[in-house]
């Protein structure tokens, strides 16, 4: 009797186990490819809308390589006058490179060059159907498309990414000193905590050390799944991005990403980062939310980038970019 009983509790803690690693493993295929994500076939896939048909502003298709047999894609959009200022846009999970439209007319009118591109697994880029890579890989998305706009010419770059790619972007401008200042909005700060709070939510508030560790368990599930052999969080890298500024905006309404993402964030960079509750704002929807507002204070934080040798705001002859059509 007693090796019957020793017997059926062994075989409940299998099944256990194999429910609680088909949960994790299922949390994880959502963590990387949500139910809206799906890469379109770049064989007939043809974008409805771009900087021309939506704001009337001439683009240049581009593409530069990110790694060994990978090739990233996207719009670059001249500025109006002559500068050597560049915004490279980040997009966030299910999106691509159309994310930052709606802000193409607002960063042109500033005075900059922007560049819309497709991270990989996404839009037109190269992809395997992995997913995203917890911010880790579009980082380095992320520094090659910094390293492509060096290499035309541009000399101030600004990293402007939403959600994942705010993670991105922070995680980004800490490895590549070419990057000169961060606008990151509803950033995730640990993809951890990420999964542990909507853990948290089920449960109710209670067991805050299962949401801990089930957000732990998930995130290296997944990195052993898409085959990431780095990792590192936004909470714990930020601080390398200074002096460069950084520029954190969060919605006050965001059910997606926790405010508590943003305080922890500006928390690591030692109250140093400019950060920005926008009370009424949900997730990755400060623009609409502020407009206005919003365009004012991205506008002063991109005036201290910009290189100009008088008031009327010609650029210096010495930092004038090559011109790309």
């Amino acid at each position: 009797m007693r090796v019957i009983t020793l017997t059926l509790g062994a075989a409940g803690l299998v099944a256990i186990a194999l429910v609680l690693l088909l949960a994790a493993w299922r949390e994880s295929k959502g963590l990387t490819s949500p139910p809206s994500y799906s890469q379109p076939d770049p064989e007939t896939f043809v974008f409805p809308e771009t900087p021309q048909s939506r704001s009337g502003l001439p683009y240049e298709d581009v593409s530069f390589a990110v790694a060994p047999g990978q090739t990233l894609r996207g719009w670059l959009v001249p500025s109006a006058d002559e500068s050597d200022l560049v915004v490279v846009t980040l997009h966030g999970r299910s999106g691509d490179r159309r994310t930052h439209l709606k802000h193409l007319p607002m960063l042109h009118d500033l005075g900059a060059a922007v560049l819309l591109f497709d991270m990989r697994e996404n839009g037109l880029s190269d992809g395997q159907g992995r997913g995203t890579g917890l911010a880790v890989r579009e980082a380095r998305d992320a520094v090659a498309a910094a390293r492509e706009m060096h290499e035309r010419g541009y000399g101030r770059i600004v990293v402007m990414g939403c959600s994942l790619g705010g993670s991105a972007a922070i995680l980004a401008a800490a490895q590549e000193p070419l990057i000169d200042g961060v606008i990151a909005e509803a950033s995730i700060a640990r993809f951890e905590d990420f999964v542990g709070d909507y853990t948290r939510q089920r449960l109710r508030g209670r067991a805050d050390w299962a949401g801990r560790m089930w957000g732990r368990f998930v995130v290296g599930l997944t990195r052993l799944r898409i085959g990431l052999d780095e990792y590192a969080a936004p909470a714990d890298m930020i601080a390398d991005i200074s002096p460069r500024p950084v520029f954190l905006i969060h919605g006050g309404q965001d059910s997606v990403v926790k405010r508590s993402h943003a305080d922890l964030l500006h928390q690591k960079t030692g109250g140093q980062a400019e950060f920005w509750l926008i009370e009424d704002a949900g997730h990755c929807n400060g623009f609409e939310t502020a407009g206005e507002i919003y365009q004012g204070r991205v506008a002063a934080f991109l005036g201290q980038f910009r290189t100009r040798d008088d008031a009327t705001g010609s650029p210096s002859p010495e930092t004038q970019p090559e011109q790309h059509q």
